[in-house]
């Protein structure tokens, strides 16, 4: 049996899982912080305790990066902010198809 992703002892991959979710489901611009409960239990979680992985989770959902309609500055600018708060990232191929991507720093700024 695989180990149960904790939103306590890894925020990311948490926060991933549940915007995996999320896009698989259709969830985007409207979603409410009320679904996110639901949708934790549909994913086989528990419901988000902490505000910021409301905030990050409610972010990803409602700002994809398009690839098909910004430049890479933008696209750059977004994954580098997803690193520092921690924060998935919903990314839209040329084709309209959604991703998840969890970026995460190689080693720790300095």
């Amino acid at each position: 049996m695989a180990a149960r992703i904790s939103e306590r002892n890894d925020p990311a991959r948490y926060r991933a899982a549940l915007v995996r979710e999320g896009v698989s489901r259709g969830f985007a611009a409207d979603t409410q912080d009320s679904d996110l409960d639901d949708l934790a239990i549909i994913a086989g979680l528990r419901p988000p305790a902490l505000p910021e992985t409301r905030e990050a989770v409610l972010f990803a959902l409602e700002c994809p990066v398009s690839f098909m309609d910004d430049g890479n500055q933008t696209i750059a600018e977004a994954v580098f902010d997803s690193v520092a708060k921690g924060r998935p990232l919903v990314v839209i191929d040329g084709h309209g198809h959604r991703f998840v991507m969890e970026p995460q720093p190689v080693q720790d700024p300095a």
